[in-house]
């Protein structure tokens, strides 16, 4: 017999440890894409300001791509 499946088939107890574990890691885990997105969203305007001067100013065709 498989030593996994029986830990995949464990239902969890709904104690007040593993419910405030649970909440813990769900905040934690949408503090993490937070900070990400916000970084996200930084990168993609610095990014977007970059190539509208290249293309004003007609760099563009200096790069090798």
């Amino acid at each position: 017999m498989n030593a996994v499946l029986p830990a995949l088939q464990a239902i969890p107890e709904l104690t007040p440890v593993s419910i405030g574990t649970t909440i813990v890691v769900v905040l934690l885990a949408i503090f993490a894409a937070r900070l990400l997105f916000s970084i996200a969203i930084r990168v993609a305007v610095v990014a977007a300001i970059v190539a509208g001067l290249l293309w004003y100013f007609g760099l563009f065709q200096l790069l090798p791509f």
